[in-house]
């Protein structure tokens, strides 16, 4: 076990367990285009439950000369810049995915990949201890923003392997629940408004 995890339960920094770089540096307005050969995350992909749909990402084409760092699956992407600060998980990701300046890229270190859960971690940061910090620490009036110096230094709790999984699976059973609750409410209101139609053209 890497010496600077010697048990569970011990608490670390981020930047302890995981590179954080900034997402591809693009400059305005992301361009798309029909023949682009890469996918952009944008913070509209994301939701707060920690996850990416990938169905209406942009198509575009790179001009910068720098190198991307593709998406790689359990990659952690941060929203540092916005109302609300949250992480959300890389999980079968289209080949060429960058993402964009609006997220911080925490990929963890490849010492710490049997140790570190890439779904726990990204559960962990989405949590009231991690939020309470980037609260307190955000800059910016109405739009606030986290630098990169914050999120490195945010702490990280880690847990016995067992524990990761079984707290990350509860999140991603508790997700999917709310999903169909939500999907049960709308069908539900779609049913009244058609039953209340119905009995008012009779009038």
């Amino acid at each position: 076990m890497n010496a600077k995890v010697r048990h569970a339960s011990e608490e670390v920094k981020l930047c302890d367990i995981a590179d954080i770089r900034l997402g591809h540096p693009f400059r305005g307005t992301i361009k798309p285009y029909d023949n682009g050969d890469v996918h952009v995350i944008q913070v509209r992909d994301t939701e707060a439950t920690g996850e990416i749909d990938q169905c209406w990402t942009v198509e575009t084409i790179l001009s910068t000369k720098k190198q991307p760092d593709w998406l790689q699956n359990g990659d952690v992407l941060f929203v540092a810049k916005g109302a609300k600060h949250y992480s959300v998980l890389v999980e079968n990701i289209l080949d060429r995915t960058v993402c964009s300046p609006h997220f911080f890229l925490v990929r963890l270190k490849p010492e710490f990949k049997d140790l570190i859960i890439p779904s726990f971690l990204c559960w962990q940061l989405n949590q009231q201890p991690a939020q309470r910090y980037f609260k307190a620490t955000a800059e910016g009036s109405n739009y606030l923003s986290i630098r990169r110096q914050v999120l490195e230094n945010v702490p990280i709790k880690v847990l016995s392997p067992t524990k990761q999984r079984l707290l990350a699976d509860m999140h991603r059973c508790g997700v999917k629940e709310q999903k169909a609750l939500k999907k049960l409410i709308r069908n539900r209101q779609i049913q009244l408004e058609a039953i209340a139609i119905h009995a008012l053209e009779k009038f």
